[in-house]
């Protein structure tokens, strides 16, 4: 004798469908963080060669979006600088693992000739 399972099926699904949609959108956050990470080493980059080249603090804070910070630490002859982002998370429940907004950090240190 054959049951059908039709039905089973069925209820198993929607009972993990919300679970799977959950652990999709987290990772779809934590890919939206990990590309900002990038995102912001590059505008680094971009931070030390002005650095480098004598443009002033303020010509260096034009080429940044208004999300982003910038802080300079004189260390004797080194100069560090941080560039800080707050990125908002897309879904709402992935601020019960990650804080809303998440803030990113990058830092690079500097000789100052």
């Amino acid at each position: 004798m054959r049951k059908n399972n039709k039905g089973q099926a069925l209820v198993e699904f929607v009972i993990l469908l919300p679970i799977i949609i959950m652990i999709l959108f987290i990772v779809i956050d934590f890919a939206f963080i990990f590309y900002n990470k990038n995102s912001l080493e590059g505008v680094m980059e971009e931070v030390s060669l002005y650095q480098q080249n004598g443009k002033s603090y303020d010509e260096i804070k034009e080429i940044l979006d208004t999300d982003t910070t910038i802080k300079y630490n004189y260390q004797g002859d080194k100069l560090e600088i941080v560039l800080t982002k707050k990125v908002d998370l897309i879904t709402p429940f992935a601020s019960s693992i990650l804080s809303d907004p998440y803030k990113i950090t990058t830092k690079r240190v500097l000789f100052n000739e």
